[in-house]
């Protein structure tokens, strides 16, 4: 069993703070056998558990942090927890312990980091199309800005907006009571269909939540599925991880 391969992970050159340090693993490695193929750290794949988690271990390794990353089961939802080794059903972890990373699993769905610009907390939160729906985002600014503190976002790899075609109920979610989500949205060719910009629509969210300091990553899990998992465009497949901690 190979180790993933830690220069083949994305080190985006964000740095709200000195403290501040963020990572995206990719799929490159030789752990798991198709349709996993690569370094795949979800559990609810269809992996064997324990390659997952000799891949969760390899990563802790690889980052050399004091604390192994917290890890989460997503549910699409609004859950926020605190960062321990219990591995809770929440789509949002954060800390303001140094040495303990937060991390959210994606394979087209949106991860978005977010720090308090005095680097004194940091979290992860999982925001696909439902979450963001839901309202993800506002409650992780409520966890992280109780009192206003100043926060900063990174918008992770995800599917893009070329990429991403949705049907009506997922234009509509967005549309029907919010007339300003429409600019996240391109009519597509399909009739009945639109290409959606996850993005975009953070993007919306979190400027209206009153975080302004927002950088966004390159990549599409779909155009850069060499790199990156992608649900949409590979069916049954694994998951890879957008991490963040303080040092």
């Amino acid at each position: 069993m190979k180790s993933p391969h830690l220069g083949a992970w994305l080190w985006p050159d964000w740095r709200p703070h000195p403290r501040v340090r963020v990572v995206v693993t990719t799929r490159i490695g030789d752990i798991s056998p198709p349709p996993w193929q690569g370094v795949n750290l979800g559990l609810n794949t269809g992996d064997d558990p324990e390659r997952v988690r000799a891949a969760r271990e390899k990563v802790h390794a690889g980052l050399a942090t004091a604390r192994a990353p917290a890890w989460l089961r997503q549910v699409h939802g609004t859950g926020v927890v605190e960062a321990d080794d219990h591995e809770p059903e929440a789509d949002g972890v954060w800390t303001a312990q140094p040495g303990r990373p937060c991390g959210v699993l994606t394979a087209d769905c949106l991860p978005v980091l977010l720090a308090r610009t005095d680097g004194s907390a940091v979290g992860a939160f999982h925001a696909g199309w439902r979450g963001l729906q839901a309202g993800i985002l506002n409650a992780a600014v409520e966890t992280l800005a109780p009192e206003g503190e100043a926060l900063a976002a990174w918008l992770g790899p995800c599917i893009c907006r070329r990429c991403y075609q949705v049907g009506k109920d997922v234009y509509q979610a967005f549309t029907a009571s919010d007339a300003g989500a429409k600019s996240a949205f391109d009519a597509d060719p399909e009739p009945g269909h639109w290409r959606a910009d996850l993005h975009h629509l953070a993007h919306l969210f979190l400027r209206r939540l009153g975080v302004t300091a927002i950088e966004r990553d390159g990549h599409c899990t779909v155009c850069h599925n060499h790199l990156l998992y992608s649900h949409r465009k590979e069916g049954s497949t694994g998951r890879f991880a957008s991490l963040i901690w303080l040092e």
